[in-house]
């Protein structure tokens, strides 16, 4: 057994709108959300900027020192003056370019920046002579990659930390002769440059807290009040009111979802109509043949004579009418909660066919109906047999409803290509194109295209799509206003 747990007396469920008004509003997430976000982009450029501010800068320097030593040592001994020249300039680091014969040191190229640099005012004549001069090219001879010092005044000692002035040596051998590169460069602290950076920093970061606290008040209004709306309209419709419109705004994803939310409450306000036309059907055609069989039955209980055949098949004609509509509305309930089983066999739909006809010739020959059979052949079908005979009724009712002044209805069996294909036709005054869409839906009556009185629920045509979808086979419908309607569905067949 199924255990049922109803939230109050009534079985309705008890929403706890008390959690709901505790969650943090779209308009706070919003504000939150920007003003973290801000935070976290000041901390980084706070972080990068004031405390690797001098490591980034003497890595950059440091890099472009070492990239313009490898163009300089790719370059020919001819190209030496044109690419130092371009490469001091570029770089803005001072380049030395010294031949160097039997220890003695010849200057080649000489291209410094402006304001002068370290080895601006050096002229070496024979590298033994001076001691920086031997040291930075013995040591360039020992490392193929070149040998980088860091020095603070001319022949000073080298400091731990590459600050101040960079000499840089590279030794290269063209022929018998050896050419040594000295580059420099200067790399000073930058404490009053971060300083003013801070104070720079300071006065952007409360530049763009305030910048953003209105960006985000003004986003998050226009999403809120958009949403609120949104959930005002939507508690209009939860109450029955259909007469709702929903508006996104400029979201494109709000405006998906009020045009959901648009077609949900078009939707509901059909499917209420036909519901309502449904319930005044059903009470209309419940009533008339419940009047009929009190009146009838009472007539002959209380007048002798009354007893007669044909007021008893008045009787009988208005039960089946009350059966047809109960059997309508268990047979949707059961589709609509998917209880519905298919019983599968193998049965010849031409002797069910012929057998339908003539029981509908026979009921419906005193009002002046025909309804003629068209068949080719005999054939064989694996179906739900009651299942596929109630497709078949319901479409000669449906079509003896809005068939023309002849009366006629058709049914056709048509065999072609292993498939079975049955068309049910009436002459009638057809359905609109607008409308054909339509007609499967559940409750739907194209009530102004009919001249007689129609009997049913509307759920006729629902019945048979249900029913086709489960047994996954093809149908539709052909119409033109003025001739008729055709209604049609195929099967997988075996000839007899």
């Amino acid at each position: 057994m199924h255990k049922i747990n109803n939230d109050n007396a009534s079985g309705t469920p008890v929403h706890n709108y008390t959690k709901t008004r505790r969650k943090m509003s779209m308009r706070a997430r919003i504000f939150i959300s920007f003003i973290g976000f801000l935070a976290i982009v000041l901390g980084i450029l706070w972080v990068s900027q004031t405390f690797f501010m001098d490591d980034l800068y003497k890595s950059v320097r440091l890099s472009e020192l070492d990239k313009c030593a490898d163009k300089l040592s790719a370059a020919s001994v001819e190209d030496y003056e044109s690419a130092a020249h371009t490469l001091s300039e570029k770089y803005n680091i001072c380049i030395s370019v010294y031949s160097i014969k039997n220890g003695k040191g010849t200057s080649v190229v000489s291209s410094h920046v402006d304001g002068g640099c370290f080895i601006h005012n050096l002229n070496f004549e024979s590298v033994q002579n001076d001691p920086l001069l031997t040291r930075l090219y013995r040591e360039a001879r020992r490392d193929r990659d070149g040998y980088m010092e860091n020095v603070s005044l001319p022949g000073g000692e080298a400091m731990d930390s590459f600050v101040g002035d960079i000499l840089y040596s590279r030794v290269l051998v063209s022929g018998k002769t050896e050419y040594m590169l000295l580059f420099n460069t200067e790399i000073y602290p930058l404490d009053s440059t971060v300083s003013s950076m801070r104070m720079m920093l300071f006065y952007i970061s409360l530049i763009l807290v305030v910048i953003a606290a209105v960006i985000s008040v003004l986003f998050s209004n226009k999403m809120s009040s958009a949403v609120s709306k949104m959930s005002r309209e939507a508690g209009r419709l939860a109450l029955g009111d259909y007469d709702v419109s929903f508006d996104g705004g400029s979201s494109r994803e709000l405006c998906e979802l009020a045009d959901a939310l648009n077609h949900a409450a078009d939707e509901l306000s059909g499917l209420d109509k036909m519901q309502k036309d449904l319930i005044a059907n059903v009470s209309h055609d419940l009533r008339t043949p419940l009047t009929l069989i009190s009146g009838y039955t009472e007539v002959m209980r209380d007048i002798p004579g009354e007893m007669t055949p044909e007021n008893m098949q008045v009787v009988i004609d208005e039960t089946g009418r009350l059966t047809s509509l109960v059997n309508d509305l268990l047979d949707m309930s059961r589709f609509i909660s998917g209880n519905r089983q298919l019983t599968l066999e193998s049965f010849s739909i031409t002797d069910a066919l012929r057998e339908t006809v003539a029981r509908y010739s026979k009921m419906c020959e005193r009002d002046g109906y025909r309804v003629q059979l068209q068949c080719d052949c005999e054939l064989c079908v694996t179906a739900d047999r009651s299942a596929i005979l109630r497709v078949v009724y319901n479409l000669i009712n449906n079509a003896i409803n809005y068939t023309g002044d002849d009366k006629l209805v058709t049914v056709r069996q048509i065999y072609r290509d292993g498939v079975c294909r049955v068309e049910v036709t009436d002459s009638g005054c057809g359905i609109p194109s607008s409308e054909l869409p339509h007609i499967w839906e559940r409750y739907y009556r194209a009530s102004e295209f009919h001249k007689r009185s129609v009997v049913g629920t509307g759920l006729g045509l629902s019945i048979v799509k249900n029913i086709l979808a489960l047994h996954k086979a093809r149908f539709g419908v052909r119409s033109r206003v003025g001739y008729g309607s055709t209604f049609w569905f195929e099967l997988p067949a075996t000839l007899q």
